[in-house]
């Protein structure tokens, strides 16, 4: 997550920053793949964690 991070900010620099409109319309592509990927990572940690807590729900009541 925090390498997906490092990427998404380093993408958001070169729109912000690029010199040229194919660099910008690029970092503006990478940042949409980022997005996606982050978000698939956060459902899937969060699924992760309701596991969790229900296999700790079951633990706790024997």
């Amino acid at each position: 997550m925090r390498l997906l991070d490092m990427q998404l900010a380093d993408a958001l620099r070169r729109i912000r920053h690029g010199s040229s409109a194919d660099l910008v319309e690029k970092a503006r592509q990478d940042e949409k793949l980022l997005l996606v990927e982050l978000d698939r990572l956060m459902t899937r940690m969060r699924a992760i964690e309701g596991q969790l807590l229900q296999i700790q729900k079951t633990a706790t009541r024997h």
